[in-house]
């Protein structure tokens, strides 16, 4: 009997030994798993980037976005809650209450509290912050460790995408001893709960490098490793294996990838508009008939044909995306039409009186300076052409594109055309058409003179403090009838984004709707990196 327990001991351990030598042998076999490095092309150098060096365009705060987490955000699908848990409104929709998340910390293990959300908002109350206001904040309450109050002045119905989802939130325990955040380019100044950690940033040739947070509350992170840089040629880069994902190609460059094998194409909304501006300090372009004239005579299908080879779609009269949720389709629509835009000049006495081709307008003949971007050449050939069959001449004037945004807030342009994007999610984007003649809203008035509504403005005020989502919708219908009548600008396209990655390495891009935050257009939203799948070795 006692040699038959020696014998099952030996055995057990003669069994046990052999599965350890047998684990140890596919130790050796298979090695530590390869290291997941996503590979992608980003647009330059953004600084530093922290919440407040980093550069004050989209790539600057998508690349400060990985590593900063806000109350809200967005996925593929809408709004879901990211610090935040859940959050309620009061009654009088002065108070939002958070519940935060439990377990969370920071890149330092320091736990995440409702301390540090009343810390941020305090803080941007001293320290303004470039991506949004919090002025209309009156009051932040620390209810418990994860609960916080959040008390407005007034009734404001964005806060939540305007704020709340685009506000990123602070550690209290690093910055309460920063007394000017611009200067503050410490490690510490990189310490958020987000989902990648800062490896390294080099400011000479623009790449940055990422690394997965381990603790990461929302999920678990698919990468290891994100190394973004700028390149010369991305699509050479993304054939060549280079890149992983390119999202800085033209369209029609991304388009003609569409059938190459292991390439996703992915199409989406820009977040942009397109448009003319006219100085209203002109007499003639402060007509309304005549800027009707001016809507008629533009061929804007013509212009996406040719000009944008089909990069975009036709803009709209009320200024609003067709694919926006807050679209009118009731508006007024300005289909190409010569003879309809000679009658609407003539209605007015807008006329050649003597054959040259240019038309008077109580004695003064509509010629202008057209003030227009150097990539937009095309666009503006094709709209002088347009304007000239109508009797308007116009002399183009190219600048770059800074000197046209500045010429166009200072006032300085007869008409101009720019692009420019945060043109979607929530319509608070019209404020751009806003006066202050109503108290509603102050924006900066350029020089010269700009369009006047009254009636706009007080529907536009009212829009951002109705809670009823239907009733704030028809008071965006109503602004949006009221543009297409007056034409303060004229919407002339829509650009769409295009981006294309290599669906071997990594898959599970997309589009964010309205665009990651405040509508930046990128498909580089830091969730996918949590809800996509690495499909690389």
């Amino acid at each position: 009997m006692k040699h038959n327990t020696i014998f099952s001991r030996a055995l057990s351990l003669t069994l046990v030994l052999a599965m350890v030598l047998t684990l140890a042998a596919c130790s050796r076999t298979a090695g530590p798993r390869a290291e997941r490095i996503l590979k992608m092309d980003f647009s330059g150098n953004t600084g530093f980037p922290a919440m407040y060096t980093t550069a004050s365009n989209g790539p600057g705060y998508v690349m400060m976005s990985y590593m900063f987490d806000t109350l809200v955000w967005k996925d593929d699908k809408g709004e879901v809650n990211l610090l935040a848990d859940s959050y309620s409104v009061s009654d009088d929709q002065l108070t939002y209450t958070f519940k935060l998340r439990e377990n969370v910390t920071f890149h330092d293990g320091t736990p995440f509290t409702a301390e540090d959300v009343k810390f941020t908002f305090d803080y941007t109350s001293l320290h303004p912050y470039q991506w949004t206001a919090t002025t209309m904040v009156k009051e932040v309450r620390v209810v418990d460790d994860l609960t916080v109050e959040i008390e407005l002045k007034k009734a404001y119905v964005p806060f939540i995408t305007d704020v709340a989802g685009n506000l990123p939130m602070l550690p209290k325990h690093i910055y309460e001893n920063v007394s000017d955040p611009t200067l503050f380019t410490d490690k510490e100044a990189l310490i958020g709960t987000g989902p990648l950690m800062l490896e390294s940033y080099d400011p000479d040739t623009s790449v940055y490098i990422l690394v997965k947070n381990p603790n990461y509350y929302y999920g678990e992170v698919q990468i290891d490793k994100l190394v973004l840089a700028p390149h010369s040629d991305s699509k050479e880069a993304l054939l060549a294996g280079e890149i992983d994902a390119a999202a800085g190609m033209k369209y029609v460059t991304a388009a003609s990838l569409k059938d190459t094998e292991n390439m996703t194409f992915i199409e989406g909304q820009s977040i942009q508009v397109a448009r003319l501006h006219l100085n209203f300090a002109d007499e003639a372009l402060a007509v309304k008939e005549i800027r009707q004239a001016i809507s008629y005579a533009i061929d804007r299908q013509s212009i996406v044909d040719k000009a944008m080879k089909g990069s975009a779609i036709v803009g709209t009269a009320g200024f609003v995306h067709p694919d926006s949720p807050w679209y009118n389709p009731d508006v007024a629509v300005y289909s190409y039409d010569v003879d309809k835009a000679k009658e609407l000049m003539a209605s007015v006495g807008a006329v050649d009186t003597n054959g040259d081709g240019i038309a008077e307008y109580k004695g003064k003949k509509l010629a202008y300076e057209f003030l227009v971007g150097d990539k937009d050449v095309k666009v503006c050939e094709m709209i002088v052409s347009y304007l000239q069959a109508i009797g308007i001449g116009c002399t183009a004037k190219t600048a770059d594109d800074s000197t046209v945004k500045g010429n166009i807030s200072e006032g300085k342009f007869d008409i101009a055309f720019n692009r420019h994007g945060t043109f979607g999610g929530d319509p608070k984007y019209m404020a751009c058409l806003a006066t202050d003649t109503a108290g509603a809203i102050k924006v900066s008035i350029p020089g010269g003179k700009r369009w006047q509504s009254k009636e706009f403005d007080e529907l536009f005020y009212a829009s951002l403090q109705e809670q009823d989502k239907a009733a704030r919708k028809e008071l965006i219908a109503k602004c949006q009838e009221i543009v297409a009548e007056e034409l303060p600008t004229l919407a002339i396209y829509f650009p769409v984004n295009a981006a294309v990655y290599n669906n071997t390495v990594f898959d599970g891009f997309y589009f964010t709707a309205d665009g990651i935050a405040s509508g930046i257009p990128f498909i580089y939203n830091k969730l996918c990196l949590i809800t996509g799948e690495w499909k690389g070795k």
